[in-house]
């Protein structure tokens, strides 16, 4: 047997890699994770433009610094609840600034509020 076989099996990981399936998951959730891409890029310029940290981010949304922490990795999924106290945690908007960047959406400036075109009150 080759030295490089040696040793690959000398450090295999005992238990069996899950690459191929988080791969399909994030292909089979690739429509909402960009959006949750963005609206984590978002918070994150916030943060960095008011010098947040996630310790702080935490205190003011009342919850745990590592809960902060698996939501900007994005191991955890953000309901509107949650992207509501970022809001108001950071004194931004991030649910109309992502409907700008979704098909359907547009600002109507006498309403200053985004509205999906087929929306019979306009």
């Amino acid at each position: 047997m080759s030295k490089a076989i040696e040793y690959l099996e000398a450090h295999q990981s005992p238990t069996p890699s899950k690459w191929r399936e988080n791969a399909q998951w994030r292909r089979d959730n690739e429509f909402w994770l960009k959006y949750a891409r963005f609206i984590t890029l978002q918070v994150l310029r916030s943060m960095d433009e008011q010098a947040v940290t996630q310790a702080e981010l935490a205190s003011r949304m009342g919850c745990s610094q590592q809960y902060v922490s698996n939501l900007l990795k994005g191991s955890s999924n953000m309901t509107l609840e949650t992207i509501a106290r970022l809001e108001m945690a950071l004194n931004i908007d991030i649910l109309q600034s992502t409907l700008s960047h979704v098909t359907g959406y547009q600002l109507y400036p006498s309403t200053r509020r985004y509205q999906y075109l087929n929306d019979p009150d306009l």
